[in-house]
């Protein structure tokens, strides 16, 4: 179907008026509140003592979710492309499930497991507390990234297929070695592809975190949080749009990188 010139600049007219209202505008909003007293408000804001402690545990929560993710992502994406087994639909649903699970829930079902009076309690009354602290964070950022890598490398293995593993197989190479030398050098783009967008989920997360973490300041609050707790307890506005700020910057960079990364990839 042919369309006219002035249809199509209707329709990227009505697009981009839409995207500015819905996502340009409040990222404007904030982005001028918090230049607007100058530079050196905002870097005041942005270092103090509970904001570099929330950037701090923000990357180390992403520093372990990401290795995690890469690990059980490609095994299960092998998994599934590899594997004829009984249950490999009930597994493909289980790696979509963050996606259709709010996190909220996320959050309260890893309480109900690994609460004090949760399935699990008996670590936190033996002095390992999961639930308030980092391992109930991490875990509750580990469910929500979970599909990111599994989805972008299972089309990569299903295009690249099996005839460059066997021959390697054919060959003497162990499994190991074919894994090493051939499969991960294939699939390494869909694999960072998947990295990235892990990072910026795992760097945005709020919903199931503030469930499972206790929220002080400089012990269990990410950057998320700390937007939150400025905004909603401390009624620091200023400081929430600064932290806000930061947080956007960070997954700038990301977006950026993203964006790099998949061009290389239809390059390829």
């Amino acid at each position: 179907m042919k369309v006219s010139r002035a249809t199509r600049l209707s329709l990227r007219t009505v697009a981009l008026g839409y995207l500015f209202a819905l996502v340009g505008m409040p990222i404007a909003i904030i982005l001028w509140r918090t230049f607007s007293p100058g530079l050196g408000e905002f870097l005041a804001s942005v270092s103090t003592p509970a904001a570099r402690a929330a950037l701090n545990l923000s990357l180390l929560i992403v520093a372990i979710t990401v290795p995690v993710n890469v690990v059980f992502g490609v095994a299960t994406a092998l998994a599934l492309v590899r594997g004829r087994f009984r249950g490999r639909g009930v597994l493909q649903a289980v790696v979509d499930l963050p996606f259709a699970v709010s996190p909220i829930v996320v959050g309260v079902a890893l309480i109900m497991l690994w609460g004090s009076a949760g399935w699990f309690g008996a670590l936190d009354r033996a002095g390992f507390q999961v639930i308030f602290g980092l391992p109930g964070m991490v875990l509750a950022t580990i469910f929500v990234t979970l599909p990111f890598v599994v989805r972008e490398v299972e089309p990569v293995l299903h295009e690249i297929g099996l005839d460059q593993e066997q021959a390697a197989s054919t060959l003497g190479a162990s499994r190991w070695q074919t894994f090493w030398r051939i499969t991960l050098p294939a699939i390494r783009w869909g694999l960072t592809y998947g990295v990235v967008l892990t990072v910026a989920r795992a760097l945005g997360e709020f919903g199931a975190v503030i469930m499972v973490s206790s929220g002080f300041a400089g012990v269990s609050q990410t950057l998320t949080l700390l937007v939150h707790s400025r905004y909603i307890d401390d009624h620091n506005t200023y400081g929430a749009y600064a932290a806000a700020t930061l947080l956007m910057g960070i997954a700038l960079v990301v977006l950026l990188l993203m964006t790099v990364l998949d061009r290389k990839r239809s390059d390829r």
